[in-house]
């Protein structure tokens, strides 16, 4: 038997900082609380067995922020295992707050293990730096592989926020030789992230990877211009029983308008 699960990601709830950006995405109309409470809608309706989310939950929120998050999640998902990975404007020690519900919080490194439906979800944290550029450290990569060592029915699901094998030269993350090792050896069946705020599918070393839509706002790339629009979606993901991924992508504000653009380098 297969399963079905919800990939969201780059909610930009709002936080404590109102950056330039998500000022013009609310004038023009944006909503992304309002769309990620949609998306979570339409995924109950579909019964998944669980949720992953891949960073920028909470745009430079507090520990309240991140437990309404909670919250919300608990309200319209009840009972629905959930995973995360924290992006470059997420907050470390709030999420561990306010989400996790740990007392002590702390701003190192974010990862994380979910084992259900025979399945192992692997959360490692690409925007640890807190940069545009993603990258991960040697600590991370030898936990990722001690989680491999362990045995599990189905397979594993490697989530970050960034892509590794980048869509756009300046917003990805190389390829380090202890994590190309890592995918080679198998023990990966595919891999989710978000950060370019738009679909993307490929391959990592071997490994399915996919790119997963914005709850906040869309990014277009045509030539050397970035288009951004208040259009939002996620991807509602299936596995069969011979493992084979498939990926529907949904819009939850198709009519998107253009509230900014900027110059940078073309895909």
């Amino acid at each position: 038997m297969g399963i079905r699960f919800g990939h969201i990601s780059d909610m930009h709830l709002e936080g404590d900082v109102a950056s330039d950006s998500l000022v013009k995405l609310k004038a023009a109309g944006g909503d992304p609380l309002g769309n990620t409470r949609l998306a979570l809608e339409e995924l109950a309706v579909e019964q998944p067995d669980f949720l992953i989310m891949t960073g920028d939950l909470v745009h430079e929120g507090t520990a309240e922020d991140y437990a309404a998050l909670r919250a919300l999640l608990d309200e319209i998902l009840p009972g629905v295992p959930v995973i995360g990975s924290l992006g470059n404007h997420d907050v470390r020690d709030a999420y561990r707050k306010g989400f996790l519900g740990m007392e002590d919080g702390d701003d190192s490194p974010y990862v994380d293990a979910l084992e259900v439906c025979g399945w192992r979800i692997l959360s490692i944290d690409s925007a640890w730096e807190k940069l545009l550029m993603g990258g991960v450290n040697d600590e991370q990569l030898d936990w990722l592989a001690q989680q491999l060592e362990q045995p599990v029915e189905k397979g594993n699901i490697l989530i970050c926020h960034h892509p590794f094998c980048p869509a756009l030269e300046h917003a990805g993350m190389a390829m380090p030789e202890k994590l190309e090792k890592i995918l080679r050896g198998g023990k990966i069946s595919a891999i989710f992230n978000g950060h370019l705020h738009k679909i993307c599918a490929g391959w990592a070393a071997g490994v399915p990877h996919f790119t997963g839509q914005s709850l906040a706002f869309d990014i277009e790339v045509l030539g050397s211009t970035a288009i951004y629009t208040t259009r939002g979606g996620y991807n509602m993901c299936q596995v069969d029983r011979d493992g084979h991924f498939f990926v529907d992508s949904r819009i939850v504000s198709p009519k998107g308008n253009i509230y900014q653009t900027k110059p940078t380098k073309p895909i």
